[in-house]
């Protein structure tokens, strides 16, 4: 009886520790889904012409000079960001592009399907179609999609059925490697 005490008190810890640390144990990562979700053409998937595989000088000849500028030591990378959109890139090349609704001029980005901050759930399925994934990330409803031929992955984060993220990133970059 002491040990089933015991143990229950341990379990219960654990849970009690993951919930206040904020994490998700049984929350799953892009790639969990990437077998499963048919492949979607992302091809001409760009913001203001830059898209994933794009240089850096591309991008400030486009965007002109970045409001900040971040670099990392693990993984090497870098990221440039302006009012609504961040860049990120690996050996100069955009490995990932971020709309956020942080700044006003975020609904100014839209996709190459013309999906931007604001637009609803039901307009994103209606121009990129059924073949998504659906998970929870950073407390957001998210809906992503593939281009397994071009490496492309392409994420929505809903908020009140609202888009208020978009994510496009290189399949098989990670930021946490």
């Amino acid at each position: 009886m002491k040990i089933n005490l015991k143990i229950s008190i341990v379990f219960t810890t654990i849970i009690m520790f993951f919930i206040l640390m904020g994490c998700e144990p049984l929350a799953k990562d892009t790639m969990d889904f990437y077998e499963s979700t048919e492949s979607t053409d992302l091809s001409g998937e760009n913001i203001h012409s830059i898209s994933i595989h794009s240089s850096e000088n591309d991008v400030i000849n486009t965007f002109g000079e970045p409001t900040e500028v971040e670099e990392i030591e693990n993984p090497k990378s870098k990221y440039l960001s302006y009012d609504g959109v961040e860049f990120g890139f690996v050996e100069d090349k955009v490995v990932r592009i971020f709309i956020r609704r942080t700044h006003e001029n975020s609904k100014i980005y839209e996709t190459a399907r013309e999906i931007k901050i604001g637009d609803s759930e039901e307009q994103v399925i209606k121009e990129y179609g059924n073949n998504y994934y659906e998970r929870v990330e950073s407390g957001l409803d998210t809906l992503g999609y593939f281009d397994k031929d071009n490496r492309v992955n392409i994420e929505f984060g809903f908020n009140e059925n609202k888009v208020v993220a978009v994510i496009m990133k290189r399949i098989g970059w990670n930021e946490d490697s």
